[in-house]
């Protein structure tokens, strides 16, 4: 998934952040981000699990499920036992709700779905908490290896048939089955 429709969604959805909202590629408190604004939100993937094996007998279809993480960045400085941090995670968390919960944020995706959370990491300065979400996709065929290798034949332009019928058979090889003659011809030209 598209990480930077998340962004976007929360950017316009979630105001509280005042558009503090980014992507990260993995979730590392650093002590420069102390004296950053906050709130604010890192938005960073977080699994992406194929739920079962390809459906498809002569095609392909596999059902993938997509996770992000929203980190919410929240000031701590009133102290680790203080309940206003604690108070802002479940405010902030509504807020993301309402932003993402039920949203497609591609048509090839269902909505999204939350799947949990938790504290990621605390200091004097700062709480970071994570929170889990899901979308559903399918792999179909034109997805795949097998798609571009069929896209890449040359037109079908004709076929010739060459028929070895398998009766009458032969007497001096197995029997039934071909006798390896040809009792019939046929070109197709699709042209």
């Amino acid at each position: 998934m598209k990480l930077s429709l998340i962004v976007a969604a929360l950017r316009a959805w979630a105001p509280t952040f005042a558009r503090r909202v980014l992507v990260a590629k993995d979730f590392k408190p650093i002590p420069e981000a102390q004296h950053l604004p906050v709130p604010a939100a890192y938005v960073l993937p977080w699994q992406d699990d194929a739920d079962g094996a390809n459906r498809s007998a002569g095609g392909y279809r596999q059902t993938v499920i997509d996770g992000f993480s929203v980190v919410l960045v929240i000031d701590n400085r009133a102290g680790e036992y203080d309940p206003v941090a604690a108070d802002a995670v479940h405010t902030l968390r509504a807020e993301v709700w309402a932003a993402l919960l039920g949203w497609e944020p591609d048509p090839d995706y269902d909505p999204i779905e939350y799947r949990g959370g938790g504290i990621e990491y605390v200091d004097r300065a700062r709480l970071y908490y994570r929170l889990d979400f899901v979308a559903t996709t399918e792999i179909a065929l034109a997805d795949t290896r097998h798609a571009r290798d069929l896209a890449a034949l040359p037109a079908l332009t004709g076929i010739d048939l060459a028929l070895d019928a398998i009766d009458p058979a032969d007497p001096a090889r197995q029997s039934p089955g071909p006798d390896g003659r040809i009792e019939g011809r046929a070109d197709i030209d699709l042209t």
